[in-house]
């Protein structure tokens, strides 16, 4: 990417702290003024002080040294607090911003980005893109300030001395713009190896009871240490550019000190410069010299900075691709429509998951959908809900195709409970309210009740605000469950989806569970995504899937009559214990 663009966006990103930013830059500017005013104090004092021997110029000078010390320390403390501050609020405002963005997108732009990834952008990448847009500029500019000082006072000393430093600065530069390049280069496989590092932990650590049921602890530390030497590998590149960039810089630095020293003490015996003038041009060449070095290890962390930038705007400037600017009917039935159907995953486009399905469902009706496993029940499940755009056909929800819909408005509609309901890691009331932020305590109450959650949540010593762990782990499977069907009779949709909502339960949870479904079922256009049949003997209408197709459909008496049909065989091998 260019580098310019870049640059424009890391301006972009401080444009709100401009003006914190600046008078950080007035304090920039009074601080490496102070830098450069004590060479010229040391100056008088050698030609002055150490010539005439007098004590009260000496307390004088040394009085007015310590002033200018006290003035560059203070101003140079301010600097460092408004443009540290700057950069904080800065990196918090622009991880928001990359989140924001994130919740934005449509669920298959995270079937192609991992976890882990899109945590490594949330968090080391915004850090290092954080030091670039304060601390470093800070420190860029008052290195900056001082080296074009330094060199000023230097000409006006010896604009013979000058000249031959001026001589070493064009090969520098060119030094300095190569290696700069190959810098930012090694900074950016650094910041994607360190994402990939951060991927194998985040799947390591939210699936360890996988990783010690089948004792892979070894395993998992030596893929995880693998990913951190490939890292190591970009580390030690980078280093090594800087490394290098620095002994060339410090090398010439040290050279022009010896040119300095040696030109400089002709002048003196000669006696066109004084002994404080050569002092003098000596010290701001120290000034300029660490100036010059501190840009050059700047210019990596720049480098850094701006590699990790390409990283974060590549999300920030991602469009989404959901309609949130569609219809927002006023009224919902609940009539869906499937037309001719197909669909393939984003991420599988060459297997047809759904083929050419069409079917109705009207306002108020309980239908079930099942089939063997890879059927493509789940995905009519999250197609409704506009989770992925279908290849062809169309899905309507009350005559109106969901493409043309508000996706949000979609959304508001439907209630989901799913065979594994993820909780926020919060208190039982706030999981509940999840489902309707504006409701208050009794509505929150009555859901549970609905639910049958009620019952276990009155056993906990602190009810309501019992915490329920990462993910609900503290929760049992049931409990759970109950808690996700309060959430969505909160939400009161009038679309309700069940994905194997009790597959994985116990006998006695699955009947309190269920009955909590039939409520939540009651005067709603309910899919049911069933394993177990039995749970859905009393639906409307069962839909039988088989590679993405209906091949029957009916009521349960109907089907289970049918012995050549595939529902007459599920039955027969769910009640012989060969289908779970």
């Amino acid at each position: 990417m260019n580098k310019s663009v870049s640059t424009k966006r890391l301006m972009s990103v401080a444009k709100p702290e401009f003006k914190t930013l600046g008078w950080g830059l007035f304090f920039l500017v009074i601080s490496s003024g102070s830098s450069l005013a004590y060479p010229q104090v040391i100056r008088w004092m050698v030609d002055n002080v150490l010539q005439t021997k007098r004590i009260d110029l000496l307390w004088w000078s040394v009085g007015v040294l310590f002033v200018v010390f006290i003035l560059q320390g203070i101003t140079s403390s301010v600097r460092y607090f408004l443009f540290t501050l700057s950069g904080e609020r800065i990196v918090l405002k622009l991880r928001q911003r990359v989140f924001k963005n994130l919740m934005a997108q449509e669920v298959s732009f995270f079937d192609f980005h991992r976890t882990g990834e899109l945590m490594s952008r949330l968090a080391s990448d915004c850090t290092t893109l954080q030091n670039t847009v304060s601390v470093n500029i800070s420190q860029g500019l008052r290195n900056l300030g001082q080296v074009l000082g330094g060199l000023g006072f230097m000409f006006y000393t010896s604009w013979q001395l000058t000249s031959i430093m001026f001589l070493l600065i064009p090969p520098i530069a060119l030094f300095a713009a190569l290696y700069g390049k190959k810098i930012r280069l090694h900074s950016k496989s650094l910041q994607e190896a360190v994402a990939n590092s951060s991927i194998v932990a985040e799947e390591t650590l939210s699936g360890v009871k996988t990783v010690k049921s089948f004792v892979r602890e070894s395993f998992e530390v030596s893929r995880y240490t693998e990913s951190l030497d490939h890292a190591l590998g970009f580390v030690k590149a980078r280093i090594t550019a800087i490394t290098v960039f620095m002994m060339v810089a410090m090398f010439v630095g040290f050279s022009a000190v010896c040119v300095v020293l040696a030109y400089g003490g002709y002048q003196v015996i000669d006696g066109y410069m004084t002994v404080g003038d050569l002092t003098q041009f000596l010290l701001y060449l120290m000034l300029v010299a660490i100036g010059v070095g501190s840009l050059g290890s700047l210019w990596g962390d720049f480098a850094a900075g701006l590699g990790a930038s390409e990283r974060i705007f590549e999300i920030l400037e991602k469009p989404t691709q959901e309609i949130i600017t569609g219809k927002r009917p006023d009224k919902v039935n609940g009539k869906i429509e499937f037309k001719n159907v197909s669909f393939s995953y984003p991420t599988r486009k060459d297997i047809k998951v759904v083929r050419d399905l069409t079917f109705e469902i009207e306002p108020g009706q309980k239908v079930a959908f099942v089939g063997s496993s890879g059927a493509g029940k789940s995905t009519i499940a999250g197609l409704i809900p506009g989770f992925y755009p279908i290849d062809s056909g169309q899905i309507k929800i009350d005559g109106q195709e969901i493409q043309s819909l508000d996706v949000t408005w979609l959304r508001e509609q439907i209630g989901i409970v799913s065979q594994e309901p993820i909780l926020i890691s919060s208190t039982i009331e706030e999981n509940i309210k999840y489902g309707r932020e504006t409701a208050d305590s009794l509505q929150i109450e009555q859901a549970a009740k609905s639910a049958n959650a009620w019952e276990f949540i009155q056993r906990f010593p602190e009810r309501m605000q019992t915490k329920v762990g990462e993910k609900g782990l503290q929760l049992s499977g049931g409990q759970k469950q109950r808690v996700a069907i309060a959430r969505a009779l909160l939400k009161d949709p009038k679309i309700l989806i069940l994905d194997e909502a009790t597959s994985s339960l116990d006998t006695e949870s699955e009947a309190l569970v269920q009955e909590a479904l039939n409520h939540l079922m009651e005067g709603r256009t309910s899919l049911v995504i069933a394993h177990r049949l039995s749970t859905i003997v009393d639906a409307d209408k069962i839909f039988v899937l088989s590679n993405g197709e209906v091949v029957q459909s009916g009521k349960h008496e109907e089907l289970s009559k049918d012995k050549s049909g595939i529902y007459y065989k599920l039955l027969q091998k769910q009640f012989s214990g060969d289908l779970e």
